[in-house]
């Protein structure tokens, strides 16, 4: 390792990766609930590209960071710079692993006029037509789902099936995302 390396950076980074392993096992070990004659929504490409491949780039900053180093005058910014680019790609597939965990637990899921999804630990579902109104959401690019008795439901716009999800919208909210 090199001389910069010190115990508690190298902890972060260790901490980090170990989280993403962690992550992706519980990616890889999940079974999915099987619910036959539903359309299901879950994590799309996206999800799963930013999380193996911020996972993989902080992996490779942190080889660099650790055993590679930098010959040139500035290279003690250059290794500052180095860790804290592994860390932010790292920590954000973190981020993302959880994400798509909790994606894969809502369980979201349509059949005929109904959609149904799994929200704190309980099943619900409410008809297409109990849709009060539906807009995307200001920062995450999600659509809010808001039925006539409050209840909210966020789709993710990066899931999969979410197109053929929202032309099952009735006409009366789907003009929102104009």
């Amino acid at each position: 390792m090199q001389d910069y390396v010190t115990p508690l950076p190298l902890i972060a980074l260790v901490s980090a990766h170990t989280a993403c392993f962690a992550l992706v096992i519980a990616n890889l070990a999940w079974r999915a609930q099987d619910y036959p004659g539903w359309r299901m929504m879950g994590p799309g490409g996206t999800h799963w590209f930013t999380l193996y491949a911020g996972w993989a780039f902080g992996a490779l900053i942190s080889w660099v960071w650790l055993f590679v180093g930098s010959a040139r005058a500035d290279a003690e910014f250059q290794m500052r710079m180095a860790l804290l680019l592994a860390l932010v790609f790292t920590s954000s597939a973190v981020v993302v692993g959880a994400y798509v965990i909790f994606l894969r637990r809502r369980a979201i899921r349509w059949r005929g006029k109904v959609i149904a999804w799994r929200q704190s630990g309980r099943d619900l579902s409410q008809p297409f037509e109990a849709i009060a109104s539906a807009h995307p959401t200001m920062f995450n690019g999600a659509v809010e789902l808001r039925f006539a008795d409050d209840t909210v439901l966020k789709i993710d716009m990066n899931a999969t099936n979410v197109t053929e999800f929202l032309a099952c919208l009735p006409k009366r909210v789907s003009r929102d995302f104009s």
